[in-house]
């Protein structure tokens, strides 16, 4: 290699590692699951299905309130799990990345909506 190509290949180089590193670590792609976060961080308290588990301190909100749940803002749900609700909700900080914040507020948002009433099963022929 010539000494004006060995430069260039050098210099190519050190501009590469002058590139700021990501900061989370890579891998497969997976999906983040906000029934999951939930199961794993909110459950113990507020139950699978957001009315309050065994656990329950008391005062803890019952999350499948739809009149009470309607009033928060998304960003609001997301900043009370950031900081919590003392002294009873541990405040969560900067545990979730933005991305999986959002997918648990808005998990915790689906558990107040109304759920469809099932539809009739059809008539069987000839009844």
């Amino acid at each position: 290699m010539t000494a004006p190509l060995r430069t260039i290949v050098l210099l190519g180089l050190g501009a590469l590692l002058a590139i700021p590193a990501c900061k989370e670590p890579t891998g497969p792609e997976r999906e983040i699951s906000g029934a999951r976060l939930y199961a794993q961080n909110c459950a113990r308290c507020h139950g699978l299905d957001g009315k309050g588990g065994a656990e329950a301190p008391p005062g803890t909100r019952d999350l499948s309130d739809p009149g009470y749940m309607s009033m928060l803002t998304d960003e609001r749900i997301r900043n009370t799990i950031r900081m919590g609700k003392p002294p009873t909700m541990p405040a969560f900080g900067r545990q979730f990345a933005e991305p999986s914040l959002k997918v648990l507020a808005a998990y915790v948002r689906q558990l107040s909506a109304t759920k469809p009433a099932s539809a009739p099963a059809p008539a069987a022929a000839g009844e």
